[in-house]
């Protein structure tokens, strides 16, 4: 059974959730590939508000000053997937970056799952994110929300950010199906560490949004010992 009560909750930017949660969208899908209605001015106005909260995060500024070398490399990405579509025909060549990809997150997911059980601990979301943070050190992770149950367990995880990577696919890609074959990898990811988790984007930079807000989900009879 899904938790829908909390017992904690941990906001690292309180004004920063208010002005999410008023954002007004209407979503099409769970993983925000498609939008019934947009409320890009509650967006921007989300935008401006993270712009001058995260001006002096260390790994904020990396990540902006990045922003053409994370282009750089996925224009990579695009050159390859679309040359896979070129020479084995539009639905295998995309079905194989998918496969690709897929493999890539479940390899990854599986060791992040050996290293906490090597360590004696159960798949949890916290432990879920002791490793995932400590591979992606030099993503963004000034706006969350840790959710947790009456035993301190964390069973939800959301974060917010902008996204040069999604900026490229947004412009670039010819179809959101074609950018999910990028940014499902965290989906692969958490449902290889533990299949019982659940993973949706609330807001998605390659559909049309200005930033992603992605959530992580593990119930704590689901965080498997």
């Amino acid at each position: 059974m899904a938790v829908t009560e909390y017992d904690k909750v941990e906001v690292a930017h309180p004004e920063l959730k208010e002005l999410a949660d008023a954002v007004q969208d209407v979503k099409g899908d769970p993983h925000a590939r498609t939008t019934v209605e947009r409320d890009l001015e509650g967006q921007q106005r989300y935008m401006e508000k993270y712009r001058e909260v995260s001006a002096t995060d260390p790994i904020q500024q990396g990540w902006d000053a990045n922003e053409p070398e994370f282009h750089a490399k996925t224009k990579i990405f695009s050159v390859m997937a679309s040359a896979f579509e070129t020479e084995m025909g539009h639905d295998e060549g995309r079905a194989a970056v998918n496969r690709a990809r897929r493999r890539q997150g479940e390899e990854m997911g599986t060791m992040m799952a050996e290293k906490v059980r090597a360590k004696g601990l159960p798949l949890s979301l916290g432990n879920f994110f002791n490793e995932f943070w400590s591979y992606f050190q030099w993503s963004p992770k000034l706006d969350t929300e840790k959710y947790f149950d009456d035993s301190g367990n964390m069973v939800k995880y959301v974060l917010r950010l902008n996204c040069p990577i999604g900026d490229y696919l947004r412009d670039n890609s010819p179809d959101t199906d074609y950018s999910s074959n990028y940014c499902d990898l965290d989906e692969y990811i958490i449902k290889a560490y533990n299949p019982n988790a659940r993973y949706s984007r609330k807001h998605w930079v390659p559909g049309g949004d200005l930033y992603s807000e992605l959530i992580w989900e593990i119930d704590t009879a689901d965080a498997i010992d």
